[in-house]
């Protein structure tokens, strides 16, 4: 079982009591159970819960957390380049030699040496660095014109260094740290945009199964017609006022219309599959209750709009008020921001690199002898003899090649980045402006849609009487069922289209998540008329 299953299964539990109260209800129809394999419990899902679950669940938005973590971590670390070294080194050592000149000191000279060496640097963010040595050397030896037999020196040395051209100062000691805090940033404004594409995928994709839901009941109903109508001519055979090319004609509509049937099921399956993919994307192939979800039907909570005329806020719809909102909130926008900010920072360093190099080192030293340690420390700690040394190191490459064409290079980034941000700044524009005329439109394609449903619905009954007294024949009330199966399919693809082009227009804008997304779920509850009245509710906080 993978790490994610357990957290998964536990996300599942309140969904389980959905289904165990569906599967009680299916148990009253065992017959009907056994001979249909798809009965079983079944998944209400309204468009709030399908964005919840997408957003707990989702493995693209969970990869996506885990780079901005990555970013963040890379970030705080950077800064390590400033923390305090501290290194020390102990050595011991034993030497004899043979004394080679009446100078010497002895026949053999003997000489026992403990040196420690220890050191403190203090890293710092103007490029430059303190840095404490201490030395301690313990000296044993037969000599006889040495001082002491055995003796202590100390040396005590504190020094700056400063970087004063090349690499001097904040701006560009801290270049990295800084790049690294804008890739942070930006990470976590991808997963802003990940997250926003997770919810418009599922937005879509809820409406898509809705839809789908809703055209297999129109195919079902013009099934329904077309079984009445065959019916309808049997009789009239039998009865002798019908013809046998009148139930032909019958049987053939209806064999189509099944057919209509068969293929927006098959298309609902396919509506449910791909819901499930971005809802139910952490399985097991071991645990059969992750994948038992796959075989349940989802049952839409939430309908499909009813739009009553134009919505208030089509009356202030603006593309322009839009754009402005998407500049300011869409994390896209943000991202091509922190690409030029970071492409800056680079050349702030590349310009450094380009510099000659002027070091100043300012060093104090502090030596004690004595045949007391103690007394060497003290003599080095106050530096009764002391060294003091200052120096200025500059340097140049001739030619400097390298740093030249990388500060062209960072300068041609820089542009690049420039030209990325204004050409998704145009195609923003271009987006924002097609949400917006799509809204408008899908509005008027409703209303149309539902106007050509009533006047089919019209014609039909008008062509049934016709029927009834004989004024019309069977072909022609056929046709009159198709038209009214095709107004009711196209009412509803209006329907589905205006609800995803208000996400589409509200994704545009950066506010999908805070926008439909939450106004459209008071459509969760309540019958039809409250639903509507929602809906026109909600449409007034959208754009």
């Amino acid at each position: 079982m993978t790490r994610h299953a357990a957290p998964f299964r536990q996300r599942l539990l309140p969904l389980l009591a959905v289904f165990l109260a569906a599967t009680s209800a299916a148990n009253a129809r065992c017959a009907q159970d056994e001979a249909d394999p798809t009965s079983g419990p079944v998944l209400e899902l309204s468009l709030r819960d399908a964005l919840r679950l997408a957003l707990e669940n989702n493995l693209d938005l969970e990869a996506e957390t885990l780079n901005t973590e990555i970013a963040h971590y890379d970030a705080l670390g950077s800064w390590g380049a400033f923390d305090p070294l501290v290194s020390t080194t102990g050595t011991l050592s034993e030497s004899e030699r043979q004394g080679d000149n009446s100078l010497a000191g002895a026949d053999v000279l003997e000489e026992d040496n403990q040196n420690l060496d220890a050191s403190v640097e203090l890293p710092h963010t103007w490029g430059g660095s303190l840095r404490i040595d201490y030395t301690r050397r313990n000296r044993r030896t037969n000599n006889r014109f040495a001082a002491f037999d055995t003796s202590t020196t100390d040396i005590l040395t504190a020094s700056v260094n400063q970087p004063l051209l090349r690499g001097g100062f904040r701006r560009y000691a801290t270049t990295r740290q800084r790049e690294a805090e804008v890739t942070y940033q930006r990470a976590l404004e991808s997963e802003k945009e990940m997250r926003n594409r997770v919810v418009l995928d599922v937005f879509n994709a809820y409406w898509d199964l809705v839809s789908a839901v809703e055209e297999l009941e129109v195919r079902k109903v013009a099934v329904n017609l077309g079984q009445k109508q065959l019916e309808q001519d049997r009789r009239r055979l039998e009865v002798g006022a019908g013809t046998e090319v009148d139930v032909l004609q019958s049987q053939t509509n209806l064999a189509q219309q099944e057919e209509a049937r068969i293929q927006a099921e098959f298309d609902l399956r396919a509506a449910e599959d791909a819901l499930r993919k971005l809802l139910f994307q952490e399985t097991t192939p071991s645990e059969e209750l992750l994948l038992a979800e796959w075989d349940w039907p989802i049952r839409p909570a939430t309908q499909l709009p009813e739009v009553n005329g134009v919505p208030p806020a089509l009356a202030q719809l603006n593309w322009r008020r839009s754009l402005q909102v998407a500049i300011e909130v869409r994390p896209e926008v943000k991202q091509r921001r922190y690409d030029v900010a970071a492409a800056e920072v680079r050349l702030t360093g590349a310009r450094s690199d380009r510099l000659p190099s002027l070091d100043l080192d300012l060093s104090a030293t502090g030596v004690g002898f004595d045949s007391d340690p103690a007394e060497a420390l003290r003599s080095s700690g106050r530096f009764e003899f002391p060294e003091y040394r200052g120096a200025l190191t500059f340097s140049m490459p001739l030619g400097n090649r390298t740093a030249n064409y990388a500060l062209r290079a960072a300068r041609a980034a820089l542009r690049s980045a420039y030209i990325a941000y204004d050409k998704f700044e145009l195609d923003l524009l271009s987006e924002v402006r097609a949400a917006v005329r799509d809204v408008r439109f899908r509005v008027e394609s409703v209303a149309a849609a539902k106007t050509s449903l009533e006047l089919a619905r019209r014609q039909l009954e008008a062509e049934e009487a016709r029927r009834e007294i004989g004024l019309s024949t069977t072909f022609q009330v056929l046709e009159f069922q198709r038209d009214l199966a095709e107004a009711l399919s196209a009412e509803q693809a209006a329907r589905s289209a205006y609800a995803k082009a208000v996400g589409a227009l509200a994704h545009a804008e950066g506010n999908l998540i805070e926008g439909p997304a939450q106004d459209w779920s008071d459509w969760d509850t309540g019958d039809k008329e409250n639903r509507a009245s929602a809906e026109g509710d909600g449409e007034g906080e959208q754009p």
